[in-house]
């Protein structure tokens, strides 16, 4: 039988994967000297941000309790953990570096949605929302592969 904490669970491994994003992001934002990516990533925590407060709404709709804002530290996080691999990754400014670390935390995220969107336990209502997130985060990881190609 399925229980609501086994959708809390995974509903906040979506939570930390949005977490590690915008501190990715915000790494990012930090390493570059290009204002268009800077707008660009500025976006994209936005993003993650109106993300999280989503899911923490389907947690709290079925009695959960959302996690806060830290990023992911238990040992199942390894997923998780790709954006904070990125911040140690971007050592230098140029744009090919931190575009090529980028799209490793964007794979990291698209991943982690579709192994939510494909479980079982998952109501319907929610799976809907969680795939217009991948919509957009499929999107983001386009928009970072076409940059890479003519930087």
């Amino acid at each position: 039988m399925i229980t609501n904490k086994e959708i809390v669970d995974d509903l906040n491994d979506l939570v930390k994967i949005n977490n590690d994003r915008i501190q990715g992001y915000e790494k990012a934002i930090d390493d570059t000297e290009d204002p268009a990516l800077d707008d660009l990533f500025r976006h994209y925590v936005i993003q993650s941000q109106n993300f999280r407060s989503q899911l923490a709404e389907h947690i709290v709709r079925i009695d959960g309790l959302a996690v806060s804002d830290a990023t992911s530290t238990d040992v199942t996080s390894k997923i998780h953990r790709a954006w904070i691999d990125i911040k140690s990754a971007l050592t230098g400014k140029d744009k090919e570096t931190v575009l090529s670390s980028v799209e490793f935390g964007e794979n990291a995220a698209v991943e982690a949605y579709q192994d939510a969107i494909a479980k079982d336990h998952i109501p319907a209502y929610m799976k809907e929302d969680l795939q217009k997130q991948l919509t957009e985060l499929q999107a983001a990881l386009d928009k970072v592969k076409g940059l890479q190609k003519v930087a």
